[in-house]
């Protein structure tokens, strides 16, 4: 799959540690894709996650619902994971090892980058093979254990402005500030509990489809 900008607008991030159950998790999932997220990213990372044949079981179904609600998929820090259920991206935070190493052991899917300041940003212009950047957290998290300290609408608007790639915004992103963030300029807003924690993810998502 070709990446297009507009697949950051709304878009969902999700592990099964992030909700009580896998049943949980599908459920949530399913009700986000049928109401209008426009890119899924499975994040198994922390403490709770699955691995090795349970996470690999978990994105397989990710897949299948993806694909039958035609919205992109996206596997975090995982690329052999990534290739074995034919995903269409992968993500990787600062942490997760050589990022131009991880790039070229990405061929074939498109890739996102997380960035926090302006030394990351720059370090991640050197790079080629990079198609969108992660902004953030724009505000304090608590879905994410690793967090990085939060750099605020002004921070984020400053890096958005500079930005050479797409960009979607991250952490703390609530309905509250969505409005806030989207006005800085971004491509779109990355969220976890925004949609998972909602009791009625319909009106979350037909909310943010109107700004």
């Amino acid at each position: 799959m070709i990446f297009n900008r507009t697949m950051l607008a709304r878009y969902f991030i999700l592990g099964t540690q992030n909700v009580i159950d896998e049943r949980k998790f599908y459920n949530v999932l399913e009700k986000a894709l049928k109401h209008g997220i426009t890119l899924f990213q499975y994040r198994e990372k922390g403490s709770g996650s699955l691995s090795g044949a349970d996470k690999l079981r978990v994105a397989q179904r990710v897949r299948e619902l993806t694909s039958s609600y035609h919205v992109p998929f996206v596997i975090d820090d995982d690329i052999a994971l990534a290739h074995m259920v034919h995903a269409d991206g992968v993500h990787f935070g600062q942490g997760d090892g050589n990022i131009a190493a991880n790039i070229t052991a990405s061929q074939g899917m498109f890739v996102g980058v997380s960035v926090s300041t302006q030394k990351e940003y720059e370090r991640m212009s050197l790079l080629s093979g990079i198609d969108n950047i992660g902004i953030g957290p724009v505000f304090e998290t608590k879905s994410k254990a690793d967090a990085k300290p939060a750099i605020g609408l002004i921070e984020l608007k400053r890096l958005v402005e500079q930005s050479r790639w797409p960009a979607v915004a991250i952490g703390g992103i609530s309905q509250d500030n969505l409005a806030a963030v989207l006005a800085t300029g971004v491509d779109g807003a990355a969220v976890i509990s925004m949609i998972s924690t909602n009791s009625n993810i319909e009106n979350v998502l037909k909310y943010w489809q109107q700004l």
